[in-house]
């Protein structure tokens, strides 16, 4: 039995994750398990299945309890069995067949926010598309007005910050996060009310029509569109820009899709494989548990490092190489396991929405000279600054 002495520790916060990525993955590739400030993380495709597809005694219900969320976050933080209800009624409202119809609009979207960008010549990539498409995609998910969409901005600044405190924080800040929340919390729960009683074809509606045994709560429904809103905005967001970042860099990968555009859906998988849109994977033991030799007592905080998974040489040929002719490509950037991201259809979708329409307006492009892209570390997402991107202007 390994004891915990012998476990390797890692400053996370030291990591170089700000400005060298790959670089701060790759030390943390020294274990298979490593001792960091709250817990332990897993690096290897062995230990993330170990950990993510036994949620007895790896339990992501008590790895969100210290949010103290006012309201249940469905289903992400709950366990099964409950958990598997949740997943049984929500599953169908997000599978590739409900998600495929949103296509045109959301083209119809991103070509509406490039077209200027084309004309201008440059742009903050993070700010004026990243941020904002994902925003859109969810509210045209749920059937809510894109008129919302810097309300919703607003809120969800709010409501992460609070989340990354913790719901039961003090301060000034908090205060004015805990007020935003219930802005947002007013809002959906006069809302679904409305919705129950419209029964409209938006997905949301669909949902709330569903009969017993698989009918929502107002208090679940609630608590679905809070975990959406923290769990699905800032994910793709930082995804896309980190994405757009690498092809900026990288001229010959750029190529290869503007030359096949049909490439681009084994883009996606190789561009979400080198930043998966959450990174780090909360888990708390409920009882005993083992990695490896490893005993890990109950109430252990052990955090799947999806990053270095993901470039896990005994999986991946070449990992740290960008490949988007990779024969196979079983990253799991989108969890595993009964906890699997439920909104992987709609995020693939809009990652490939992007960057086909992008590249159509916008094939050569290059990071401005005298700036540097930035991941705000140390945070809990791999959340680029400012992406400043330069380009001959498009005419008309």
């Amino acid at each position: 039995m390994t004891t915990a002495d012998a476990i390797p520790l890692i400053d996370t916060d030291a990591l170089p994750m700000g400005v060298a990525r790959d670089q701060a993955w790759r030390a943390t590739q020294v274990a298979p398990l490593i001792a960091i400030a709250d817990g332990y993380a897993v690096t290897t495709r062995r230990g993330a299945e170990e950990v993510l597809k036994h949620p007895d005694p790896f339990s992501s219900a008590k790895a969100f309890e210290f949010l103290q969320s006012p309201v249940p976050l469905v289903p992400i933080a709950y366990d099964p069995p409950t958990q598997t209800r949740y997943r049984q009624i929500l599953q169908p409202f997000f599978s590739p067949r409900v998600i495929k119809p949103l296509e045109a609009e959301l083209r119809r979207q991103i070509v509406a926010l490039i077209d200027p960008i084309a004309r201008r010549g440059h742009c903050d990539y993070v700010s004026e598309v990243a941020q904002i498409f994902p925003i859109q995609a969810f509210l045209t998910f749920f059937g809510l007005p894109l008129e919302m969409r810097d309300q919703f901005w607003e809120w969800k600044k709010a409501v992460i910050g609070l989340a990354s405190a913790g719901f039961g924080a003090e301060g000034d800040a908090a205060q004015d996060g805990i007020a935003k929340a219930l802005e947002m919390y007013t809002y959906f729960t006069e809302l679904i009310p409305q919705r129950r009683s419209e029964r409209g074809a938006d997905i949301l509606s669909q949902i709330l029509a569903q009969q017993p045994p698989n009918d929502l709560t107002d208090p679940e429904a609630v608590g679905l569109c809070f975990l959406f809103t923290l769990a699905g905005l800032d994910t793709v967001t930082d995804t896309l820009s980190c994405g757009m970042q690498r092809l900026a860099e990288r001229p010959d990968k750029r190529q290869e899709i503007i030359d096949d555009p049909a490439l681009i859906p084994a883009a996606v998988e190789e561009l979400v494989r080198l930043d998966p849109p959450a990174p780090f994977i909360p888990r708390v033991t409920s009882t005993d548990a083992q990695i490896d030799s490893v005993r890990l007592p109950p109430e252990t905080r052990v955090t799947t490092y999806l990053g270095a998974v993901n470039r896990d040489p005994a999986v991946f040929e070449n990992p740290y190489d960008i490949d988007f002719r990779r024969p196979e490509n079983p990253h799991i950037s989108f969890g595993l396991g009964p906890h699997r991201c439920l909104g992987s259809h709609l995020a693939r979708l809009e990652l490939a929405i992007v960057y086909d329409e992008w590249h159509k307006r916008i094939p050569h492009y290059r990071i401005k000279p005298g700036t540097t892209p930035k991941v705000h570390w140390p945070h809990g997402t791999i959340e680029l600054e400012s992406l400043h991107l330069e380009f001959d202007k498009a005419e008309g």
